[in-house]
């Protein structure tokens, strides 16, 4: 995937959900009764935050497919990703099952010897371990049951981006969470008003930038590889 390709896969994404939330904006403005118009609002808000979701998850994931499909050797990589691809050799030592292909000889049956003759052939097969090729597991994605800012910051951690930069946007966050959590929950039944919607959007739809810059960014210079093998 070259970044063009990456580009294009992010501009679609986001053009049909913009366009869908447009779509029943415009619905909405066509109902007569004010009233009306802000309980049609309450469905909109749990529509904008599905799409505020999705898109993050979406951006991330191809972010991460851009990265498997790029070919790099985790020698190659930066160690946030690099602890990413190998996460059943460190599944293996704490677990002492042996999951990872590398680990091959036959063990004591002594617990504490069994992970510490774990740990020795993990050191004498780093080498051959670290030629692997980058691949980082679906799992390293995870938006949990919302996607609060901690979560999003969570996740742009394991993925080795900058995450501090969204702390900006904590409380904008916060607020279309709060909406959405008390439309779905039924705890509130009052109605959406204009203002409130589209501050609402404006926040969904900045943070949506801001994540599409951020994996673009990293994409195109090639963070994910290690300090000294990216491009000057």
């Amino acid at each position: 995937m070259d970044l063009e390709d990456f580009r294009s896969q992010l501009e679609e994404e986001h053009t049909w959900r913009q366009d869908e939330l447009r779509f029943f904006s415009n619905q909405c403005s066509n109902i007569e009764s004010e009233q009306q118009q802000e309980q049609f609002r309450r469905a909109q808000v749990l529509l904008l935050y599905s799409h505020f979701e999705g898109f993050c998850k979406f951006a991330l994931s191809l972010y991460v497919n851009a990265i498997n499909q790029a070919g790099v050797r985790c020698v190659d990589a930066c160690p946030t990703l690099i602890a990413n691809s190998i996460s059943d050799v460190f599944g293996t030592l704490r677990n002492g099952e042996k999951k990872a292909k590398e680990f091959k000889r036959e063990l004591p049956d002594d617990s504490k010897l069994h992970r510490f003759a774990l740990e020795v052939e993990f050191i004498e097969r780093t080498a051959d371990i670290m030629q692997r090729p980058l691949e980082i597991p679906d799992n390293a994605i995870d938006l949990e049951s919302n996607l609060k800012p901690v979560v999003l910051r969570k996740n742009l951690f394991r993925l080795g981006l900058p995450y501090a930069e969204f702390k900006k946007y904590e409380g904008q966050i916060h607020k279309l969470l709060e909406f959405r959590n008390k439309i779905a929950h039924g705890e509130t039944k009052l109605g959406i008003d204009r203002k409130t919607y589209d501050e609402l959007s404006r926040s969904a739809f900045s943070i949506i930038t801001e994540v599409t810059q951020l994996v673009t960014k990293a994409f195109g210079e090639k963070h994910f590889l290690a300090d000294e093998k990216k491009p000057a």
